[in-house]
This record gives structure tokens, sequence and C-alpha cells, in this order.
């Protein structure tokens, strides 16, 4: 990238910044210093340009520090809220095959209860079919003893 030349005023005194920044955003950051020249000027009576200079030089110093501070916190955070995100998607992966198992295990649930009532109706027709054959058996013993009394008697 090539270095584009600028002539900005900065308290005052013309100069030419070149840097790999567009035209516009040196204009600004030049801007920005003349106006941190000009606000620490109202606090001091001393108007030497140096000293103002370098005034505003610590004051954006600090400025930048703080915004170094404030990046780091937010990365910080960033990485905090990866790992969390990353810990509630294990969370989410775990709770939906668990969901799969509860679901895979009331399928067979419910198959074992159909095969169970199915067996259970099959048994409750072999009652009636017991029944029914006690029934017989009931009437044939009468019948039998209807016999035996007539045969004694």
């Amino acid at each position: 990238m090539e270095d584009n030349k600028v002539k900005v005023k900065i308290y005052g005194q013309e100069y030419t910044i070149s840097g790999e920044r567009d035209e516009q955003t040196i204009i600004e950051i030049a801007a920005y210093v003349d106006t941190k020249m000009r606000e620490i000027s109202r606090f001091f009576s001393s108007t030497i340009p140096g000293s103002l200079a370098a005034l505003s030089a610590v004051n954006i110093a600090d400025e930048l520090f703080e915004a170094r501070e404030e990046v780091k916190k937010l990365r910080e955070e960033k990485e905090q809220l990866e790992k969390d995100a990353e810990n509630y998607i294990r969370l989410w992966e775990e709770a939906k095959m668990s969901f799969a198992q509860h679901k895979e295990d009331a399928n067979k649930a419910n198959q074992d209860m159909k095969s169970l009532e199915a067996k259970c109706r099959e048994l409750e027709e072999k009652c009636v079919e017991f029944e029914s054959a006690y029934f017989d058996v009931q009437m044939e013993n009468i019948r039998l003893q209807d016999q035996l009394e007539k045969m004694k008697g």
C-alpha cells in the first residue's frame, strides 16, 4: 500500500503527514490532535506549542492505554463468552442425545406394552376356553353322577 501525503493544520501549524491511512482518516487524526491541544491550552497560561504537544501526547497516550485495557477486557469477556457458548452447545448436544435415548426407551416400552397387551388378550382367550371346558367337564360330571345314581338305584 502506498503512503498518502496530506497537508493538515494542528494548533495553527501546517504539517504534511504521510501514512498508509486514507486521506480522510489522516485528516480526522490530525483534527483530534488539534482538538486535544486546544482543550489543554485552555487550562494552562503557557501556550508554548512544544509543552502543549507533549501534554496532548500524554493525554492521547492515556486514552490509548485505557482503550487497550478496554480491548483486553473485551477480549477476555469474548473468550469467556466463547467458552460459555461451547459449554452450552455441549450441554445442548447432551440434552438432544438424552432426549433421543428417552424417546427410544419410550418407543421400546410402548412396543413392550403392546406385546404384553397381546399376550394378555391371548391368556384371557385361553381363560375363556378353560372356563368353557370346565363348564363342559362339570356338565359331564353331573351327567355321570346322574347315570351313577340311576345305576345304584
